[in-house]
Parts: C-alpha cells; sequence; structure tokens
C-alpha cells in the first residue's frame, strides 16, 4: 500500500493536468445546452429567423391584392331603408286589434292583410256609404221628374235647377262615402285589414293582439326589400366637389372587416348641415346575400372612375424612415426583405399602394414594427 502511494505521487505534474482536462471534457460536454434561435443578417436589408424561433407567431402575413384607388379620405356612413321600395302601415281608425298575422321576416305581397283591427268607425263608413247610395238615387230621379215636369210646363226653370243641385250634391256625397270605406280597407262588419302597400319583407313590427290603437298612430309594421338598401354618406364640403352621379365608393362595416363593399351614388344633397358643415350624399346598395342590415354604420371612401389602381396594405404593415415608406416582402421561410413603397392614400385602417410590391405578394401586417427594429439592431 505504501508502494503505490509512492508511484502516485511520484508521478508529474503535467501528467496530472492531462488526466484532470479528460476527465472534465465529458462533464462540460453534458452540460452544454442549444443556444435559443436567433434572427440573422445576411444580406442588407433582409432578416431570417430560424424555423423554430418565437418571434414568427407574432407576425401576421399577408397576401396583398389590388383594388380601385380612393380619393378621398374614409367617411362616416350609415346602412338605410331603401324609401322607394319601403311601406309603412299605420291605423287609419281607432279600434282594438284582434289578430296579427305576419312576424318579423316574413315574406308579404302587395294588399295582403298584416293584422286584423275591430273598428267601429268601419261599420259607420259601411253605414254612411249606404245611406248616401239611397239618398243619391232617390235626388237623382227627382232631378229626371223635375226636368219631365218642366217640359210640360208644370214648374218652373227654378225648380229643375234645385233638382239638379240635390242631385249632384248627393252624388257627389255618394263618392266621399264610397272613398272613405275603401280608404278604410273595406272587409266585413267591424273587421278592418291592415294590408301592406308594397311587397318585400317585414322589417319592424309595432303591434300585439289586444292593442287597443287610435287614428293615425304608427307606423305599426314597416315593409321593405331587403335587397336594395341606401347608403348616407356624410361627405364634408371640402370634399364634395369630388363626388360625381354615378361614381362608385367602396365601403366597409364593423360586422365584416375584412370584406369591401359597394355602392353607387345616385343623390347629392344640394345644402350643408349648418351644425357638422357636411352634405349627405346617397349611394345605392345591392344587398342580394341580405349581409348588410339597415342602420348599421359604415365607413367608405370615394374611388376613381377613370381604371387607376392600387395595392390595399393596413396600416400596421407600412412603416417610415425619414421620408421613406417600407414594408417587409416574405421572401421565404422565416425569412423577410425591407421594401420601399410609394403610398398613394393613407386611410383610418388601409394605405394604398402604387409601387414597390405586386398583388399576390405576401408581407408583413402586425409585426413589421419588432422586424425593422431587429434589422436595425442586428
Amino acid at each position: 500500500m505504501t508502494l503505490t502511494l509512492k508511484r502516485w505521487a511520484s508521478r508529474p505534474a503535467k501528467q496530472w493536468l492531462m488526466m484532470g482536462l479528460v476527465l472534465a471534457l465529458p462533464l462540460a460536454a453534458c452540460s452544454k445546452t442549444d443556444p435559443a434561435p436567433v434572427a440573422t443578417k445576411n444580406t442588407p436589408g433582409v432578416i431570417s429567423y430560424a424555423a423554430d424561433a418565437p418571434e414568427l407567431a407574432s407576425l401576421q402575413l399577408i397576401k396583398v391584392a389590388v383594388e380601385p384607388l380612393p380619393i378621398s379620405a374614409d367617411l362616416n356612413a350609415r346602412l338605410a331603408v331603401d324609401e322607394d321600395v319601403t311601406g309603412r302601415v299605420g291605423a287609419p281608425v281607432s279600434g282594438r286589434v284582434t289578430k296579427v298575422l305576419v312576424d318579423l321576416g316574413e315574406a308579404v305581397r302587395v294588399g295582403q292583410a298584416l293584422a286584423i283591427v275591430d273598428a267601429p268607425d268601419l261599420a259607420q263608413a259601411r253605414a254612411d256609404l249606404m245611406k248616401a247610395r239611397s239618398d243619391a238615387d232617390f235626388k237623382s230621379r227627382g232631378a229626371v221628374r223635375a226636368r219631365q215636369l218642366f217640359e210640360g210646363e208644370a214648374i218652373a226653370r227654378r225648380d229643375v235647377e234645385a233638382a239638379n243641385a240635390d242631385a249632384g250634391a248627393a252624388a257627389a256625397e255618394l263618392e266621399r262615402a264610397r272613398l272613405r270605406l275603401a280608404n278604410l280597407g273595406g272587409g266585413r262588419g267591424d273587421a278592418l285589414g291592415l294590408t301592406s302597400p308594397v311587397a318585400g319583407y317585414v322589417l319592424d313590427r309595432q303591434v300585439e293582439p289586444g292593442q287597443q290603437l287610435t287614428a293615425g298612430q304608427g307606423p305599426l309594421f314597416t315593409v321593405t326589400n331587403p335587397k336594395r338598401l341606401w347608403l348616407l354618406i356624410d361627405v364634408p364640403e371640402t370634399a364634395i366637389a369630388r363626388a360625381s352621379m354615378g361614381q362608385k365608393v367602396d365601403f366597409t362595416v364593423p360586422a365584416y372587416p375584412d370584406r369591401r363593399f359597394t355602392a353607387t351614388i345616385e343623390k347629392i344633397g344640394l345644402g350643408v348641415d349648418p351644425t357638422t358643415r357636411r352634405i349627405q350624399v346617397r349611394a345605392q346598395v345591392t344587398n342580394d346575400d341580405l349581409a348588410l342590415k339597415p342602420e348599421m354604420f359604415a365607413r367608405t371612401r370615394l374611388v376613381t372612375d377613370d381604371g387607376r389602381t392600387a395595392i390595399k396594405v393596413p396600416n400596421a404593415a407600412v412603416f417610415e424612415q425619414g421620408l421613406q415608406s417600407y414594408v417587409f416582402r416574405v421572401e421565404g421561410a422565416g425569412k423577410f426583405r425591407r421594401i420601399p413603397v410609394d403610398v398613394a392614400s393613407r386611410g383610418d385602417s388601409f394605405s394604398y399602394v402604387t409601387a414597390g410590391i405586386k398583388p399576390g405578394e405576401r408581407i408583413v401586417g402586425e409585426g413589421a414594427l419588432l422586424l425593422n427594429a431587429q434589422l436595425a439592431g442586428s
């Protein structure tokens, strides 16, 4: 044992050092970890990430498309029913609702009954018609007899003229009673039918069975064609010169932020609102799929009618350095290139680019500023 210890102690210091290095290498290999993926800058204006880089999850990639070039800033607007195909039904007389025949969203025809009202005034109107008809018939025969007596020189001309006047007044009263009953919708007994003046769908209903109505109350029903809507645009007086009859407008609604709708200007207001200094412009909207609803708010823009187009990109994709605007174009998996672009118009949410990128290319939306900061620091 003593001899063995002496042999170990007699070894040179250099051998002890070599043995320590051999033992330390495996330990160092076991403690080594893979570095986190980092952005790399291979060429100017290009930044790349490893496939598993966490930064990629925060980037929004967008495929760009071409659209008509707007010539105005974003304008406030709202959708409304087309009054040319809309009818509102009220109560012509007092009465009590006995039956409601339609509900919201139901299709109706012209003249179709929407509700039945028990209206005593209807019975009175029918009685007035019968009385007026009888009186007119009686006085018409009296006028005939007066003419015959006048021809036989039995009465004076004055009596004939009086009989003719009475017959004319009775005929006028008959016509008034007839029109009065027709305006009330006719019906049987005291039952008055509230009918639709247009074909379409029931948009609003403000009546229930048993409800007591007063003459002139309404509207109880609103019937319209929802496939035709109006877009009412508030145009500042400084921009009204850019609006013209037949011009196309683009608009979006909060319910469908990624969908673009179009309308055509058909009326331009003749006066300026003294409070808002804006002029109302009315555009016609075709709503075949019924996605749009009356009273929705919208953001709209006037677009050129000369065929000029631009690429629509979100504002988050565009950033500035000095006087130049840029976007990041996707070059490949995890690879992005900073591209200078020409911005022709900028709105609240989108910008319109006329040079620098092409339709169908992919760019970075949300996260472009982060890329630019990392590119500047790499």
